[in-house]
């Protein structure tokens, strides 16, 4: 898996997107649930575009990573409630 070529600095014009792909680079080495990093990243690209080879769009990165922050800030609301 590949990302565009602005994909990174397109992380850095968003400073919070930027800190949720540290969490997420994190939580992968962690888990390692489905092997490593690398592979689980290639069965999440053939599961999305049906290709592991892809190159995924810097659009595309910033779309899973607020998807991602999102998801946390739910998790966390419903732990208050």
């Amino acid at each position: 898996m590949s990302f565009e070529q602005g994909a990174i600095s397109a992380l850095f014009r968003r400073p919070l997107l930027l800190i949720e792909a540290l969490r997420t680079w994190l939580a992968m080495r962690r888990a390692g649930g489905l092997g490593s990093s690398r592979s689980y990243l290639g069965w999440r690209t053939l599961t999305a575009y049906g290709d592991n080879l892809t190159t995924t769009s810097a659009q595309d990165l910033l779309d899973y990573l607020h998807w991602r922050r999102g998801m946390r800030a739910i998790r966390r609301w419903e732990g208050e409630a």
